[in-house]
């Protein structure tokens, strides 16, 4: 009995460190209105899965636009497969303090979404990407009103 648990724990190891081989390296970018997006978190939900089962893949648009995939605590990508795109712009804590200091703000939109959850909504994902066994560059996501 202690054999086949050990043997069992064993593989899930394995397992477990087999999954960062499977990344692969994804990147992007992302626009608002053709200007860099920074700060904009880039999502990417497995279609058909379970979200609360899958690893959380996520970047963060930087000052030119371009973001890289994460997979959690396992690494840089992403695994293969179809994806539904998510993206929210929260705006920045430092910048939300300065507008209601001066007026032009409101408390309760500390953390509001710049694009009002328009692309961040699951049930309704604007955009898709395919990720590939190889080093993925996706076409940029072009955010409008």
């Amino acid at each position: 009995m202690r054999r086949a648990a050990c043997i069992t724990v064993a593989a899930m190891v394995l397992a477990c460190s087999g999954c960062a081989r499977d990344l692969y390296p994804v990147s992007g970018k992302v626009l608002y209105k053709s200007t860099p997006a920074e700060g904009a978190a880039v999502f990417f939900q497995r279609k058909g899965a379970d979200p609360m089962n899958e690893h959380l893949l996520m970047g963060i648009v930087q000052t030119d636009g371009s973001f890289s995939l994460v997979c959690g605590s396992l690494g840089e990508g992403a695994p293969p497969g179809e994806y539904d795109v998510l993206i929210e712009w929260k705006q920045a804590r430092k910048q939300a303090k300065e507008d209601v200091k001066h007026g032009t703000g409101h408390p309760s939109q500390k953390s509001a979404d710049r694009l009002n959850g328009r692309y961040a909504d699951p049930k309704q994902p604007r955009f898709h990407a395919v990720v590939k066994a190889e080093t993925n560059v996706l076409p940029a996501f072009e955010l409008t009103d």
